[in-house]
């Protein structure tokens, strides 16, 4: 009688903690704006600043360069990317497309457990005093909010998508007009709305939404770079 074939042990592969603590500390650098839109990103630099070897920091600027946050430049190396115009419409008619597609299958797949991290958010929005709210809080609470949304959609390749733009659209968010001047209470209003239509299922009136949403916010960014104001 033959012997079943013994299936090798396999040993579980850790996460990457330093890469992952080495590419926060530059992407925190790069939106708190410590680190400059066409600033080089110097390899030798970043390893005796952040006390790590070569390898993290390679490892966490390409994790950089697939979010967006950073482009390889000829003969300059890798470089923090700027903002401009042309990425604005490539980044929001893409998330346009994104977030109607999330939205429509949150509506249509979304459990009340899938929602409830939403909700937090909208309740840690209301319990934050108004003093301390600042428009980076604001902006971190919208990423948030929108990144809990594609979860509640259950589609792996679109969320994957939108981890793509997700920096990106927040580094909009953190420029001058980003935010609406009335969004201590704009923004509460628009997010309960859009997540009552999407706990309702309607689908129509969630896209209508979404649609509207996208839309004010691409308004107030191409105004912002129309100015010619330094990102």
């Amino acid at each position: 009688m033959s012997k079943s074939p013994v299936t090798p042990a396999l040993e579980r592969r850790e996460r990457r903690v330093l890469t992952d603590d080495v590419a926060d500390s530059i992407r925190e650098a790069i939106l708190s704006g410590r680190i400059q839109g066409g600033e080089r990103l110097i390899e030798d630099e970043l390893a005796e600043s952040l006390k790590v070897s070569r390898g993290p920091i390679r490892a966490a600027i390409f994790r950089l360069q697939q979010e967006g946050l950073v482009v390889h430049e000829t003969h300059r190396g890798a470089t923090v990317a700027r903002v401009s115009a042309e990425d604005a419409e490539e980044i929001y008619t893409l998330r346009r497309a994104l977030e109607r597609l999330a939205t429509e299958n949150a509506c249509l797949k979304a459990t009340q457990a899938d929602l409830a991290p939403l909700d937090a958010i909208l309740l840690l929005f209301q319990s934050v005093p108004r003093a301390s709210m600042t428009r980076r809080r604001v902006a971190e609470l919208d990423i948030d909010f929108h990144d809990a949304l594609f979860r509640a959609a259950h589609h792996g390749r679109l969320y994957r998508a939108w981890e793509a733009l997700r920096s990106q659209i927040f580094v909009f968010l953190l420029l001058r007009d980003g935010l609406p001047d009335d969004y201590l209470t704009s923004w509460y209003r628009d997010h309960a709305d859009l997540l009552q239509k999407v706990r309702e299922g309607d689908v129509v009136k969630a896209v209508t939404a979404i649609d509207e949403h996208i839309q004010g916010a691409y308004a107030r960014l191409k105004e912002h770079l129309q100015q010619d104001v330094p990102a």
